[in-house]
């Protein structure tokens, strides 16, 4: 008898001291959302509000606390993505996979079904590119980087376009600069305070991008608003380049451009005129928003704030594909006129003897395929914007890095396709997010071989990928049998990615020298120059 009683003691002790893993109800204080168990060894919880609506008054505003609701709020869904500045945007069509809407400050969050309140994971922070124009990399699936990489992932939507970014002197007035951004420092604030009770961990959050994802990682590493926020521990910036930084008077001239696209002009109350319409008159083709300077997330353009060190001393991947410019440079590019009009499109600014130095580097005397439906230089203009819009950046930011000591890790991805190689694209801009995530994970249309003879790279990366988040270093958990990862320092070394020949390489001093050449244009590109002032190559050091 006294040993029965000693046996449902000690049982109920057990019970009592069990960690259970989270539930699928997770209550985070302003509403308790119900996620689902995949059945693949992971929960998700989509369509979580981080914020409330920005409608109405809060359209143009700094993004505010969601309400509290009653009841159990469903997160078994994807919310709906951002509105595209464009109304011929890709995502602005019937698409299964998402739905657009003003409404869109959701997050979503995959986890380990065993994770524990107490587990504290490390959080991969995921911010999707579309240069803030659209959310062009909208509800991918975390489960297998979750399962694999036992961890927490967090991905987000945030405003473009008008909505998230408009810039003007009314809307200092009565609205919010930089609301994008704020959108997502207003996620990462609600990780800090809720991702635990999902396993994750809020002190081992690292940040994830690509594109303006990217982009958008270098503006919080160098944002004095976050720089003893404690917020990320660390960065993988994917295919980054510089969006255009306007002050305020150069992004007045886009807000004139919105009231003029949307009837406003005549409105002695323009904000509030802009706030009345149905968000679809906000859409345009021919007015550009991006972050900009405001003197607190944006004090200075990204370029000077490293090179004064003023950025988040954190470890860090930078990187980008072979073929970066393939989708970004016109395909019927065709003439030297066309190349010359292409550069100017990029960079107004550029000086005639300019747009010479760039024949010289990157046209004249450069043979390069010509592919069906393709203009003649259309891989000559291509290489020449993978250059002055992604490699150069990268080598510009992790040679400062380099410089004050910090660990930092470089990567070309150049894991070729067939069918994208027949056509002329190669490895091209974030190609590489299908072996990160897992081909069957992301927009659902993946270059084929990636199921098939490219399928072997997935592993490969996405174990650099979850070693870094994990431990702040691509090596610690690498898959066995693949080349240690070098950092980045003055013999700028990087991994070289290509299916069965994955290792080590340097960054070759032709690169290397036309990088030291386009220095001036990266600066044009991130913030104008006053009119009349001209962008000026000094391209002696090579012709």
């Amino acid at each position: 008898m006294r040993s029965r009683i000693l046996a449902q003691s000690v049982l109920a002790i057990a019970c009592c001291t069990l960690v259970l893993a989270v539930d699928t109800v997770v209550d985070v204080g302003y509403s308790k959302y119900r996620g689902r168990v995949v059945g693949d060894g992971t929960t998700q919880w989509l369509g979580i509000r981080y914020a409330a609506p920005p409608l109405g008054q809060l359209r143009f505003a700094a993004p505010k606390n969601p309400l509290n609701t009653t009841g159990i709020q469903d997160a078994s869904k994807f919310g709906s993505i951002c509105l595209p500045q464009n109304p011929t945007d890709w995502s602005a069509k019937p698409n299964p996979r998402f739905q657009i809407a003003e409404d869109c400050l959701f997050l979503n969050v995959f986890a380990p079904s065993n994770a524990t309140a107490s587990s504290k994971l490390p959080v991969m922070f995921f911010i999707q590119g579309g240069g803030f124009g659209s959310n062009s990399n909208a509800n991918y699936n975390g489960s297998d980087l979750a399962r694999e990489g036992n961890m927490v992932i967090v991905s987000i939507n945030y405003r473009v376009g008008p909505c998230g970014f408009l810039q003007s002197e009314e809307v200092v007035k009565e609205g919010s600069l930089n609301n994008g951004m704020k959108d997502q420092i207003k996620a990462l604030e609600w990780v800090r305070d809720n991702v635990e009770k999902f396993g994750g961990n809020p002190e081992h959050v690292v940040l994830n991008g690509d594109s303006a994802g990217a982009s958008s990682i270098v503006i919080l590493l160098v944002s004095p608003a976050l720089r003893n926020a404690n917020l990320f521990v660390g960065a993988i910036s994917e295919s980054a380049s510089e969006p255009t930084l306007r002050t305020l008077a150069q992004g007045q001239d886009q807000y004139n451009c919105l009231l003029k696209a949307s009837g406003c002009s005549n409105s002695t109350a323009s904000l509030s005129c802009l706030r009345s319409l149905n968000a679809t008159k906000l859409q345009t083709t021919n007015c550009w928003f991006n972050p900009h300077i405001d003197g607190s997330i944006i004090p200075d353009t990204t370029f000077s704030q490293f090179e004064k060190g003023d950025y988040a001393k954190v470890p860090t991947i930078f990187g980008s594909c072979t073929d970066e410019g393939t989708k970004n440079a016109p395909q019927t590019t065709d003439t030297l006129s066309d190349a010359h009009a292409f550069f100017l499109n990029q960079c107004p600014s550029l000086s005639n003897s300019s747009l010479t130095v760039l024949d010289e580097m990157y046209i004249l005397n450069h043979t390069a395929p010509v592919f069906p439906s393709s203009g003649k230089l259309w891989i000559q203009a291509s290489n020449a914007i993978g250059d002055f819009r992604s490699h150069c950046v990268d080598n510009f930011y992790q040679s400062v890095l380099a410089r004050d000591g910090m660990p930092t890790w470089n990567y070309r991805y150049g894991v070729i396709d067939p069918d994208q190689e027949a056509k002329g694209f190669g490895a091209y801009h974030t190609v590489e997010l299908y072996a990160v995530w897992g081909p069957n994970n992301t927009d659902g249309n993946p270059p084929k071989s990636y199921l098939t003879s490219n399928a072997g790279i997935v592993p490969v990366v996405r174990s650099y990928w979850t070693s870094f988040i994990r431990h702040l270093d691509p090596n610690v958990g690498r898959m066995r049998g693949t080349p240690v990862w070098e950092q980045w320092d003055e013999e700028r070394r990087r991994m070289h990615f290509v299916t069965n020949e994955t290792g080590m390489e340097r960054m070759g001093g032709d690169q290397l020298r036309r990088c030291e050449v386009l220095e001036p244009m990266m600066r044009a590109l991130e913030q104008d120059p006053p009119k009349g002032v001209k962008t000026q190559l000094d391209g002696s050091a090579i012709l």
